[in-house]
């Protein structure tokens, strides 16, 4: 799970910022407020792995796509550090062997660990000022390249050979000895980050038919687009899901979310054509007496949240999800019940979800699930983001055991009690004038 992300002078977050995460944390704040910007930064450090790049800023099919480092230092001024960084902890803990000397390695065990790097721009390069891990244990350990050295616990143990820049795989190599030790960080980074998954508020339209090649995907992609190969993949690989204590088929608790949620009643495949062209409709049922229509007629709502819903179900247990307003299009019953989805992923599936929304009804129903005992506060972080004068800054949300929050932003979700004592007091008086 990642515990946490810090980050300095990335776009609009000019001040060090650290913001811990817990099993279900929420962004929420107005438009252009930052909110986006603190989860991009874990999608940036996923699409940097595998690449030769400092930072991969993104091309055409990336996660995000934001340009250069011009573009996302704050300011947009020159010699200013870039900072990022994260925790994480695992599951079980890991035993590695530091090289103290040559001749006497040291073994620590550890079941979690912090990375940070600092990058600088240096015409039209970009330099790795800083990596440093800190080894989580009974003490804090701490393993860190900079300026041509790699040290440990602040003694140093290794010095190599000075380039103009190193990409973050390549820290690992220019440093002769440490390879070993660096590898495993480095390889924990990668397992950690391959068990990330996003999806984009704006999602694939749908269509009347699908043409599946019989091909596994990784997830249900960025814009949702696969997410009728991941049904039929899952259907073909009988992919299940624990809850309540058995394993159950995955379709069978995205149909019983579709019907909690009044989206549908259930769903169906069938090919159209020749068995080898391999094309599919996908047919759903809004009541159990209606009739069975097409995706691409059943009503934007379903079509648009069924990826975020099967993204939850498809992915390994122990996955992140990042969220971007996954109940966009969805009534307030749907948005509401989003919530208990949320928390029933979280508690049966062991998934973390990172999500950012605007909607009332979701938060609503998160805080009565909390203060009914069906999540603790301590699984759950809420924050709100605001920008003043082109600084977005972080307020984390106190919640307590009872679901209340005690400082809240007055009107953000707006004054729905003010706007009716206001409305009933416009008709007393137009009917007061009725009758005079």
């Amino acid at each position: 799970m990642i515990t946490h992300i810090r980050v300095k002078n990335f776009k609009a977050w000019k001040d060090k910022v650290k913001v811990p995460l817990t099993p279900l944390t929420g962004f929420f704040g107005t438009n252009s407020s930052g909110k986006s910007s603190l989860l991009q930064i874990l999608l940036l450090l996923k699409q940097t792995i595998g690449t030769k790049e400092v930072i991969f800023f993104g091309g055409k099919n990336s996660y995000v796509n934001l340009g250069n480092f011009q573009e996302v230092i704050h300011g947009h001024k020159d010699g200013e550090l870039l900072e990022l960084g994260f925790g994480c902890k695992f599951p079980e803990p890991i035993t590695i062997r530091i090289p103290q000397n040559r001749l006497e390695p040291h073994e620590v065990t550890f079941d979690s660990f912090n990375f940070e790097t600092a990058i600088q721009r240096y015409g039209s390069s970009q330099v790795v000022n800083r990596i440093c891990y800190d080894i989580g244990g009974r003490e804090i350990k701490k393993i860190k390249l900079e300026d041509k050295t790699i040290s440990y616990r602040n003694k140093r143990l290794f010095t190599g050979t000075y380039k103009n820049c190193y990409s973050m795989e390549e820290t690992t190599n220019a440093f002769p000895g440490s390879n070993d030790f660096l590898n495993l960080l480095s390889s924990k980074f990668e397992e950690l980050f391959s068990h990330i998954y996003y999806i984009v508020s704006t999602r694939a339209h749908p269509r009347r038919n699908y043409h599946w090649e019989g091909n596994y995907p990784e997830d249900t992609g960025l814009w949702g687009d696969q997410t009728i190969d991941a049904l039929l993949s899952a259907r073909v690989d009988q992919r299940m899901t624990p809850y309540k204590g058995k394993d159950v088929p995955i379709e069978e608790r995205i149909s019983a979310w579709l019907q909690k949620m009044e989206l549908a009643s259930g769903f169906w495949f069938q090919r159209t054509g020749p068995r080898n062209d391999r094309n599919y409709e996908m047919r759903i049922q809004k009541s159990p007496n209606s009739v069975k229509v097409t995706l691409a007629d059943i009503g934007y709502g379903v079509a648009q949240f069924l990826p975020v819903l099967v993204l939850c179900y498809y992915v390994p247990v122990g996955s992140t999800l990042i969220l971007e307003e996954p109940g966009t299009h969805l009534h307030p019953k749907a948005q509401a019940d989003l919530a208990d989805l949320l928390i029933e992923v979280i508690t049966e599936r062991n998934l973390q979800i990172l999500v950012e929304s605007h909607s009332e009804h979701l938060l609503t129903r998160l805080q009565f699930r909390i203060a009914e005992e069906r999540i603790s506060a301590n699984d759950t972080s809420l924050y709100f983001c605001e920008n003043e004068n082109g600084i977005s800054n972080l307020k984390p949300l106190e919640i307590d055991d009872l679901g209340n929050i005690k400082n809240w932003p007055k009107n953000f979700f707006g004054d729905v009690r003010g706007d009716l004592v206001k409305m009933t007091r416009e008709q007393m008086k137009r009917q007061e004038k009725a009758e005079s």
